[in-house]
């Protein structure tokens, strides 16, 4: 029977809708030999992601996510695994590392482009890691029927050093110019270091990647391989990004960039503009040897600590002419000088489960470097350095201990709270000597000492542990003990890395105590958040006074207990919900409250204040 041409057509439409579907679900075999585009970061731990020939069982993928070699003895390995070539210009990224200096009893071998597994019969290109002497560097090598030939060197002694690690980044084009940038911190800052043309250059659709180790007995597990991906070059529009910028004096500012930068645009000055009167830089200094990095100097104006400056930057390009105008800040941190630190609070009896903490506060007005300070106990004459990159602000306190974590949860001090961990030398529960020290060239200086002692604790505190004692007043000096003090209970008995309880008003130190007074006359105790409370305020001139508090009804009737001896700092407040001793919302009324201070001295405060609980209708 003769089909006509519509029927012919159908058929055909058919056919090839039936054979697409057996193809997509694998119903008719496809060879899988050949490999689509290469990207191979190991991280799934799979080895076959790709189909590999040669000494397979020698290699193997590590706990890191890398291709590692680990052959049972000295010898040589070589994998391929067959795959497409990217149609356009060729982009080729890939990691090494050799875990030792290379010679020609130890180096290797990847083959970028072959048509052979044999390289005695192959034509292609591969790189050739390592070589006697000190010179080595990363080559590229041409193979011809097997015969090979230098295309070009890399660094000189580039990968001479253990370990000899790089990334590399090859941007071959089709007319056969190769650009080859490198990374020798085994990082992203890729650098020039390779440019050679081939114009014989050309490539087969599909062609050979191939990894070849020699090795002797010492070396068969120290190759590693990362991240090899190929693929169509594209194009860069991502700028430079400014990633931190260090004072290094009050001169100079070093900028640190996230990739190369183009050598014109980075040393123009106008580029540069920094606020608080220290506008543009008057010299940049750059060098192809750090590419992202430029320093900016000052001879005029002074950068000064104490100051927050932000830097604007417009107009600096990398490489591929993209640029992005933004803006950091920074500040001028300084070791410290007698009397920018001072000590304001120890703990030397710590509860079970916690440790030391000092407390440092910054009296100054300048950025304070605490890096390489020392902690040291005299009597011992035993120290401690401190290894930060903290800087401590103006008028901030920070807490040095071995376990903030306990003091943050213990004494459930407030966000702003500053800490840092630190190993303190060891401190007497009963007395020891703290002093702080900085270092000026190969100068010790003496910031504050104090020599503490359990006999500055409130007197009638009959437990300490877990107790801090507190300075209170700034300006005091540190061996004065009138001028230390226990931590109010109010705060758990410490206050690490924040303000200090018993911390006095310096120019109202020797004025006269005021009893608790109501922060409103009137208050709503029914739960909407809006005046919910009354807070008895208090401020006094000297830590050490125990309140008594109690609430009375219109009637005389006493119906509430807020306190009772307890222990206050210096200033403060106590809150009533208008809850009774029994849990109960007080009725609307006038309620007065009456308060007895007093304090081991022999002075006594009484006050009485009206309040007035009311309702909402």
């Amino acid at each position: 029977m003769k089909m006509k041409c519509k029927d012919i057509l159908s058929y055909n439409k058919l056919t090839l809708s039936l054979l697409r579907y057996f193809m997509l679900y694998g119903l008719i075999g496809v060879s899988t030999d050949i490999s689509a585009q290469i990207n191979l970061d190991f991280d799934n731990g799979n080895i076959n992601q790709v189909k590999w020939e040669g000494n397979i069982n020698n290699f193997i993928i590590n706990t890191e996510g890398q291709l590692q070699l680990n052959a049972a003895v000295a010898g040589e390995s070589t994998i391929f695994t067959k795959f497409k070539v990217p149609k356009d210009s060729i982009q080729l990224d890939l990691y090494f590392k050799l875990q030792f200096a290379p010679s020609n009893d130890n180096f290797g071998k990847i083959y970028l482009f072959t048509d052979n597994k044999d390289e005695t019969k192959a034509n292609g290109y591969y790189l050739r890691l390592g070589e006697n002497g000190s010179n080595d560097a990363i080559q590229v090598w041409k193979l011809t029927q097997g015969i090979g030939s230098l295309m070009a060197s890399g660094k000189m002694g580039g990968i001479s050093a253990e370990p000899a690690d790089a990334r590399i980044r090859c941007k071959i084009y089709r007319n056969g110019l190769w650009l080859v940038t490198t990374d020798y911190t085994g990082k992203t800052l890729y650098e020039d270091d390779i440019e050679f043309s081939d114009p014989a250059f050309s490539l087969p659709d599909a062609t050979y990647f191939g990894i070849y180790c020699k090795y002797s007995a010492s070396r068969i597990d120290k190759f590693f391989y990362d991240d090899i991906i190929y693929k169509t070059i594209e194009r860069d529009t991502v700028p430079p990004l400014v990633l931190k910028a260090e004072v290094v004096n009050d001169s100079n500012l070093r900028l640190s960039f996230s990739e190369s930068l183009d050598e014109v645009s980075v040393k123009n000055t106008a580029a540069y503009v920094a606020d608080n009167g220290l506008g543009s830089p008057d010299l940049i200094s750059y060098s192809t040897a750090t590419p992202n990095e430029v320093t900016l100097t000052y001879t005029g104006g002074k950068i000064k600590s104490g100051k927050n400056y932000t830097l604007t930057i417009n107009g600096v390009k990398d490489r591929s002419n993209n640029q992005k105008k933004q803006t950091i800040s920074f500040v001028y941190a300084i070791k410290p000088v007698k009397g920018d630190l001072i000590i304001t609070e120890v703990l030397t009896d710590p509860y079970s489960g916690g440790e030391d903490f000092i407390e440092l506060y910054n009296a100054s007005d300048k950025f304070i470097k605490l890096d390489s300070l020392i902690l040291k106990n005299t009597q011992k004459n035993e120290s401690k350095t401190l290894l930060t990159s903290d800087v401590l602000y103006p008028g901030r306190y920070v807490a040095l201990s071995k376990n903030i974590d306990f003091l943050k949860t213990t004494y459930k001090t407030p966000d702003t709270a500053n800490f840092i961990i630190a190993t303190l030398p060891s401190l007497n529960v009963d007395g020891a000597n703290i002093t702080i020290i900085s270092t000026s060239g190969n100068q010790p200086i003496t910031i504050d000492s104090f020599d503490y002692s359990e006999k500055y604790h409130f007197q009638l505190i009959d437990e300490t542990k877990g107790v801090s004692l507190e300075k209170i007043s700034l300006k005091a000096p540190s061996n004065d003990a009138n001028f230390w003090h226990s931590s109010s209970s109010l705060v758990l008995y410490a206050t690490p890395g924040y303000k200090n309880s018993n911390l006095i008003k310096d120019n109202t130190a020797t004025g006269s105590s005021k009893g608790l007074i109501p922060d409103k006359k009137v208050f709503t105790p029914n739960g909407d958040s809006i005046d919910d409370f009354v807070l008895l305020k208090y401020e006094l001139a000297k830590p050490g006074y125990l309140a008594t508090v109690r609430i009375y009804d219109a009637e005389g009737f006493a119906v509430a207990d807020l306190a009772n001896n307890l222990l206050l700092g210096t200033e403060g407040a106590l809150k009533w919900d208008g809850i009774d001793g029994e849990g109960n919302i007080m009725r609307m009324g006038i309620y007065i409250v009456y308060s007895r201070l007093f304090h081991p001295d022999g002075d006594v405060i009484d006050s009485k204040q009206v309040v007035v609980v009311a309702q909402k209708f």
